[in-house]
């Protein structure tokens, strides 16, 4: 049996060793978590060095990002400066140089630019009549009856020409109808066998030489039309019109078109102007001077700019020109062109297509 004494001796034995135990315990657990540190402080550290070597990667991409930027820089400007040269733009045009045949064969015609008058002109609708002072209606004197008829619709007569041959039905006598004037027959109403009374016109000869030229004047533009004033009268299909000088202002308005009416008589010898033919008249109402004019024909629009081809020792070369006043024929030019230079005055159309096939640099035809 043990003593008390010995039992308090083991028990102060087995609680320092179980202290001894702990402390041991301790220390393995301490440096454990101290190696737990250090491996997650050398991973930490790793982590940063990894993080440092992409900062690095990420600088030298964005180095080799702007290389590329620069790369594709110097490329563009050198693209935009190969079109500043002129690669893509335009051509500048230079004279292109024609012979006298091929200006010929294109009707390209040239002229001296000058001085002149620019003409204010008023544009009226109206017609070509016959010229009533030349006009005749041939009608028998007696009753008879047609025996023969010798001239028809559209026959040229000349004056004393006998154009049909009647009966008389009271004396039985043959008389003749005969032609008052040279003309031609312009209506014509007569069958052969016929019985006609006195006084009824078979025949109208009208003289063409001339006719009248009758134009309607709108009230707004009575007060500007006078006796003598210049007027040109167009066809439409007429290549060339007629100038003349207005012959009569009506005195009065027609109740049912209200419109006067101005008359010019017009040379018809070449026969082109027709009784019944719808015309234009250009009347001139005002004049004003001009240092510098060019024909309309001679006119082009390249782009924006108004243009005339002018002529010198080098060849045909479009000039840009600022435009002033015009007329139905005529351009003031205010500048780019001087008095006296030679331009194409028609169908400068044709110079402008042969410059547009290549024909630059003094080009030979």
């Amino acid at each position: 049996m043990k003593t008390p004494s010995n039992y308090l001796k083991l028990s102060i034995i087995g609680l320092l060793a179980l202290g001894l135990s702990a402390t041991l315990s301790g220390q393995e657990h301490a440096g454990h978590s101290h190696e737990e540190e250090t491996g997650h402080g050398e991973t930490h550290d790793q982590h940063e060095e990894h993080d440092s070597h992409g900062s690095t990667v990420g600088a030298a991409g964005e180095e080799h990002k702007h290389s590329e930027e620069k790369e594709h820089g110097e490329s563009h400007e050198t693209h935009t400066g190969h079109d500043e040269h002129g690669g893509h733009g335009e051509h500048e045009e230079g004279p292109v140089n024609m012979s006298s045949s091929v200006m010929r064969e294109f009707g390209i015609v040239v002229g001296k630019a000058g001085p002149g008058t620019l003409h204010e002109t008023v544009v009226l609708p109206g017609e070509i009549q016959y010229n009533r002072e030349a006009i005749a209606y041939v009608t028998p004197r007696y009753e008879g009856t047609v025996l023969s008829i010798n001239s028809r619709l559209a026959d040229a007569v000349k004056k004393g020409d006998v154009l049909a041959t009647l009966e008389s039905t009271e004396t039985l006598r043959p008389f003749e109808l005969k032609a008052p004037f040279d003309g031609v027959i312009v209506a014509y109403d007569v069958t052969q066998g016929q019985t006609v009374e006195a006084g009824l016109p078979l025949f109208t000869v009208a003289d063409l030489s001339t006719v009248w030229a009758d134009l309607q004047v709108y009230q707004r533009n009575i007060a500007e039309i006078h006796r003598g004033q210049k007027a040109r009268i167009e066809g439409g299909h007429l290549e060339s019109g007629y100038t003349g000088d207005i012959a009569y202002v009506a005195p009065t308005v027609d109740e049912h078109t209200r419109t006067g009416l101005a008359r010019i008589v017009v040379d018809n010898t070449n026969g082109h102007w027709k009784p019944g033919q719808f015309i234009k008249g250009i009347i001139s109402t005002d004049e004003q001077k001009a240092a510098l004019l060019v024909p309309r024909s001679a006119v082009l629009k390249i782009g924006d700019e108004a243009v005339v081809f002018v002529q010198d020792e080098d060849g045909f070369e479009p000039r840009p020109v600022e435009l002033g006043s015009s007329d139905a024929e005529s351009w003031e030019v205010i500048s780019g062109l001087k008095p006296g230079e030679t331009i194409v005055v028609e169908n400068p159309i044709s110079v402008k297509a042969e410059m547009g096939k290549g024909s630059f640099g003094g080009h030979n035809h």
